[in-house]
């Protein structure tokens, strides 16, 4: 029950925009109080251990991706390859146009934590071009950037590469499961979207811009222009690295930083600036992410949390059937996709091996449940993309939660279907 409780007050706390760094710890205390715990010695003790154990592994993974987004954005290239696919598709397809351009940029591996920041002056462009309002905005991102990156074959994204510590696989597990699911999730989610703008426009709801996004817009198309097949360049070493040569994902996203640096050097006015405001957005992306890393980790020390686990995991059936209820179940406990499945895979992943399971499905299906339940209203990557878009959890939410929620579940239960059938 205390489990429940402080996360229960984490989501009103959120919806009261408190920081997530003041209401994650507060929220832990509540939860280690109701469970018996030593408030202190648990805060001092397994939040901080959880919480400093997930910046140790990828600090320097956000430090590179934050650093590589900074580039693609201040350069221009980024709103170059946006801009180039919203003129392509027009005013009317508005909506894909952001969602390819998020789906592109993320699966080349900019972090969604910064991602936002390079797609949002985008998305306000062909927004306002096509009169749809605004609160569409962070759907049709997390569409692109959210659903696909997430779980296709070979993407550096963390809830595809984590899995491969645990499973001895690789980031191209399951290709066959992995490209039908992406697929299903991005088209599925682009048709939400659009079904809720013509909704929306029934209504009357448009593209109304404030002062600051009217100042934003002009400074958007005085940016330099760079060749769109050139600003892809970076993203296209990366997956080369990544995937052609099987480089660790560090070394592939530092290929694309320098790639960048050397085609965009004199685009780039303040050099030092791609350094410092990078490294800033890095610090705060995962210190968002593993402060609900740290609720998990003392979530993961309650009896309530060793039930639930013991509970999933033993369900009759299918290994396959459990294995994604007990990852999403942790994800959602956790409040954080990779954290989730990091939690998941060091508790369970033996487990399920030693049952014989294939580890390629064990993979994708754990890339596919880790982002069912990590985007409730706490979540730092939805906390980031709504105040990015100067939107509240009351304007956006609901758009975010119908993607990454309530179609992520669908596209589960449509992984597990293809496991059981193929593996």
């Amino acid at each position: 029950m205390g489990v429940l409780l402080a996360f229960a007050l984490l989501v009103i706390l959120m919806y009261k925009k408190v920081p997530i760094l003041v209401a994650a710890p507060v929220c832990a205390a509540l939860m280690a109080l109701l469970s018996g715990l030593n408030v202190l010695s648990t805060l001092t003790g397994d939040y901080m251990d959880a919480m400093v154990g997930f910046i140790k592994s990828y600090f320097i993974l956000f430090l590179i991706c934050a650093i590589f987004g900074r580039i693609m954005d201040v350069s221009g290239a980024a709103y170059s390859i946006g801009n180039w696919l919203g003129s392509r598709l027009g005013a009317r397809y508005a909506i894909w146009g952001v969602s390819v351009a998020a789906f592109v940029l993320t699966y080349g591996g900019v972090s969604c934590f910064v991602l936002v920041f390079a797609i949002y002056p985008i998305a306000l462009v062909l927004f306002k071009e096509a009169n749809i309002s605004r609160k569409l905005i962070p759907g049709a991102i997390a569409a692109g950037a959210f659903t696909a990156p997430n779980i296709l074959w070979g993407s550096p994204g963390l809830c595809n590469v984590i899995p491969t510590t645990y499973l001895g696989t690789t980031v191209k597990a399951a290709p066959l499961v992995s490209v039908i699911c992406s697929i299903f999730f991005y088209l599925s989610a682009n048709a939400y979207l659009i079904y809720e703008n013509r909704r929306m426009q029934k209504k009357g709801e448009c593209f109304i811009p404030t002062e600051k996004i009217s100042k934003l817009l002009k400074e958007s198309a005085e940016k330099k222009a760079i060749n769109p097949v050139v600003g892809l360049v970076p993203i296209a070493v990366i997956i080369i690295v990544l995937n052609g040569f099987n480089m660790d994902v560090n070394i592939a996203m530092l290929c694309g930083v320098i790639a960048g640096y050397i085609l965009f050097w004199k685009n780039i006015n303040d050099k030092m600036d791609t350094l410092v405001v990078g490294a800033q957005n890095a610090i705060g992306s995962i210190m968002n992410t593993s402060t609900a890393v740290g609720i998990g980790g003392v979530a993961k020390i309650t009896s309530t949390f060793t039930s639930l686990v013991n509970w999933v995991s033993n369900f009759s059936g299918s290994p396959l059937v459990s294995w994604a209820v007990a990852v999403t179940v942790i994800s959602g406990a956790c409040g954080s996709g990779s954290g989730g499945v990091a939690l998941a895979c060091s508790t369970l992943a033996d487990k399920y091996l030693a049952m014989g399971v294939n580890p390629e499905i064990l993979h994708r299906i754990a890339s596919c449940a880790c982002i069912v339940l990590d985007s409730l209203p706490w979540n730092g990557v939805m906390i980031t993309t709504m105040a990015a878009c100067d939107l509240t959890h009351k304007e956006a939410y609901k758009h975010l939660f119908m993607i990454t929620v309530v179609l992520a579940f669908v596209n589960l239960c449509l992984c597990v279907g293809l496991g059981l059938m193929l593996y």
